[in-house]
């Protein structure tokens, strides 16, 4: 087998697109360590370009919602405020929680959820009265919320015995107004292709508890929920192309401490960078249209087989227009992030 040209490759970039519509999400299988943590779309690669931003949304308290107590015997007031449940924004008016549970032991506690739904209804779920405790679904500990609702904070509610039926106005020391699920937090990061997963990903900072679950006592069987809208990037031939060239390079970092012997170099993060030329008759061609923007970018070197090199890059374009030879565009690619190797 002789040695192998670059005849038959070709060069292909971003150029069209398939909407993704807001929706949700499912976490990774493994490893153990992204489950929960890592949500995969439905897209080989997702596209980064200004105009076809992703979303992500988690569900959670994007304003206001404040507890605090009413003026009734064990009642919560629960101040207006939005929130994101399963992908959509949700206006929440001012309510009252009403018939908050008081254990019936001296001594003890009893936690109360209190949660809102898609519909904006908000509810109280308690748990069962005991000893202080951290246990979720324990008893004196705060209870598993309810599937696809959202926490505002809890009601932690103390024995009275100054009434028949254990009814006092609660104290602001029941009252937690800042342990909420909040949409921002843990935040979220696209990852445009997850080289393991083999698909766009949305990334948490941390793992999603599994704290929700059909009944106060548990077993927790569910995270809150993340919903995303994306794009994924259709690819086009740029025609006529020629001379396709890259290099790969590593960011590296030196570092020496007292007593050390010499430096030591540690790796740091991949980088790409490439050039090819193409010709070209007209300006508004598909040049024009890529042209200072950021967006995947194929290299096939034999587009009759179906290994490739693809990664996301700036795209600059120039252009030659000498008197007598044929027009000549020169294209640069500032890689963004690493070229991958793919072999379909």
């Amino acid at each position: 087998m002789g040695r192998k040209t670059g005849a038959n490759a070709s060069v292909q970039v971003e150029l069209g697109s398939i909407s993704y519509p807001m929706s949700a999400l499912t976490s990774v299988a493994s490893p153990a360590a992204d489950v929960n943590k890592k949500f995969k779309t439905l897209a080989d690669y997702i596209s980064d370009l200004s105009n076809l931003q992703a979303e992500a949304r988690l569900d959670g308290v994007i304003s206001g919602l404040k507890l605090s107590a009413g003026s009734g015997y064990n009642e919560v007031d629960v101040s207006a405020g939005n929130v994101y449940i399963q992908g959509q924004l949700v206006e929440v008016a001012l309510d009252t929680v009403t018939g908050i549970t008081r254990p019936t032991t001296i001594g003890q506690v009893l936690v109360t959820a209190i949660t809102v739904d898609n519909a904006g209804s908000i509810s109280a779920t308690p748990g069962t009265g005991g000893a202080t405790s951290t246990v979720r679904g324990a008893a004196g500990g705060p209870p598993f919320l309810p599937v696809n609702e959202v926490l505002l904070g809890y009601v932690t509610a103390t024995y009275y015995d100054g009434s028949a039926s254990g009814e006092k106005v609660l104290t602001a020391g029941e009252i937690d107004s800042y342990t909420k699920e909040y949409a921002a937090i843990p935040s979220a990061k696209f990852i445009f292709h997850d080289e393991e997963q083999l698909v766009g990903c949305v990334e948490m900072a941390n793992a999603l508890p599994l704290i929700h679950a059909a009944t106060a006592a548990g077993p927790g069987t569910a995270t809150r929920n993340i919903y995303a809208s994306y794009y994924e990037p259709e690819f086009e031939e740029v025609p006529d192309s020629k001379d396709f060239k890259f290099d790969e390079d590593v960011a590296t970092y030196k570092s020496k401490a007292y007593k050390d012997a010499s430096e030591e170099t540690a790796i740091g993060t991949p980088s790409w960078s490439a050039s090819f030329s193409a010709y070209f008759t007209t300006v508004d061609d598909i040049l024009n249209l890529i042209k200072n923007s950021k967006r995947w970018v194929k290299h096939y070197p034999d587009d009759d087989l179906s290994p490739h090199w693809v990664g996301m890059a700036i795209v600059k374009v120039g252009r030659d227009i000498p008197v007598e030879n044929n027009m000549m565009a020169s294209i640069t690619l500032e890689g963004s992030g690493k070229l991958y190797s793919k072999s379909s």
